[in-house]
């Protein structure tokens, strides 16, 4: 759960030179809301700052504290307090405060704050009120943009719906996939939102990418994983996924580089859906025979290859789709990144209901993962029951508010 809040100086509350009242004003609003949302803001910078007016000239701090009250304000240099973009500036904050990384936020806006937030490991938070000065971290235009993630993104949801730890089987879902079930019926609205975004590109993949993030960042699954990446559509041809850019920095803020092209599509799969509205099935070899591992991918979008696998000895990838129905998908990448040698941990955005998941043998293999292959069928695989999994019987109602909140969110009136 988030606890804190580190927010920059320089060009986050105000910037040199001059005071924009109004904007002040607003970013004082958001910390007024955090602080009543039991999320405590703390002030860091390399230099105290004095602000002076014809008539007087007063501490930063003693104004802040004017109106808010008593704060947590690190300057480098003073009290045994490092000196950003360190590492160690972060974590003394975080020892000060009794804090956990996995519940704070670093609220920022300049390279210098990319790197800080970097080095300590802590989710960036990139406010551009002032101007765009770095393009790492996630982006946002006002202090209500920050205080609408916080609300419904970071504290409106606790814990996962659909979680199947078993040994090295590790599977997570946010909350049921379903638009015609009466039981789900608060779920059909961002059951829809979900398949439009994924399948068609029409939905709002700024929401789901940024609803992601926060879960595997605050669930804590960040700090377990080396790498992350999303499975591929369903052609050679198909595009990445849409919230590639959400993965991007989310591996950008945690130093887990997110490898959009770890998992290869070298043959045209059966679309499931596709399949089971014919009265069909469609097995895992129709994964299994698709695809391949890239023993060279890329690091980052855009990035440069790396010069010899990375998923490998030991290293955990995440892997993120955004369906997970019966598990095939999921378990392509696991029988290929464990024939690799690496280990896995999968999410997705949601889980279809009343579909149990079957999970290939870990017997299966070995076989080389970085070229295409041919799996005779049947293959043996493990299943395990959709209800036996279900960990939050809540999480559709309570994602159903969040959707719901998320896009018609306004200030309460008494901040």
């Amino acid at each position: 759960m988030l606890k804190g809040a580190i927010f920059s100086l320089h060009d986050v509350l105000v910037t040199k030179g001059t005071i924009n009242a109004p904007l002040f004003e607003e970013t004082l609003r958001l910390l007024r809301y955090l602080k009543a949302r039991g999320v405590e803001p703390v002030f860091i910078g390399n230099h105290d700052w004095t602000v002076t007016s014809p008539d007087q000239s007063k501490p930063f701090r003693t104004l802040l504290e004017e109106r808010l009250g008593p704060i947590s304000y690190y300057i480098g240099g003073q009290n045994g307090m490092p000196y950003k973009p360190r590492a160690d500036s972060t974590a003394h904050i975080l020892s000060d405060k009794g804090w956990q990384r996995n519940e704070v936020l670093y609220v920022g806006n300049t390279t210098d704050d990319m790197k800080t937030a970097a080095n300590g490991g802590l989710m960036f938070v990139n406010v551009m009120w002032h101007g765009v000065a770095s393009p790492y971290g996630f982006q946002f235009d006002s202090p209500r943009d920050v205080a609408r993630f916080v609300d419904c993104l970071c504290l409106g949801l606790d814990g996962w719906f659909w979680a199947l730890e078993q040994g090295d089987l590790r599977v997570y879902a946010l909350a049921p996939f379903t638009t015609l079930s009466p039981r789900y019926a608060q779920a059909h609205a961002y059951s829809e939102n979900a398949k439009a975004t994924s399948k068609h590109g029409a939905g709002d993949a700024n929401f789901w990418g940024r609803l992601l993030a926060a879960r595997i960042y605050f669930s804590g699954l960040a700090d377990e994983i080396d790498y992350i990446t999303a499975y591929p559509g369903h052609a050679p041809t198909s595009n990445a996924t849409v919230i590639s850019e959400a993965l991007n920095i989310l591996g950008q803020s945690l130093r887990k580089s997110y490898l959009p092209d770890l998992i290869l599509r070298h043959t045209k799969a059966v679309k499931s859906q596709t399949a089971r509205a014919s009265g069909g099935s469609v097995g895992l070899d129709n994964q299994l025979n698709t695809i391949r591992l890239n023993p060279a991918p890329v690091r980052g979008v855009g990035g440069k290859p790396y010069k010899s696998p990375p998923a490998r000895g030991g290293k955990r990838v995440l892997v993120i789709d955004d369906i997970c129905t019966e598990g095939n998908s999921f378990e392509g990448a696991r029988a290929y990144l464990r024939a690799a040698g690496a280990q896995t941990v999968c999410v997705s955005w949601l889980k279809t209901i009343n579909k149990d998941y079957r999970a290939v043998s870990p017997t299966f293999g070995p076989f080389n993962p970085y070229i295409a292959q041919t799996f005779p069928t049947p293959i043996a695989t493990t299943t395990h029951w959709y209800s036996s999994a279900i960990s939050s019987h809540a999480a559709p109602t309570d994602l159903a508010d969040v959707y719901n909140r998320y896009f018609s969110w306004a200030w309460p009136a008494d901040i």
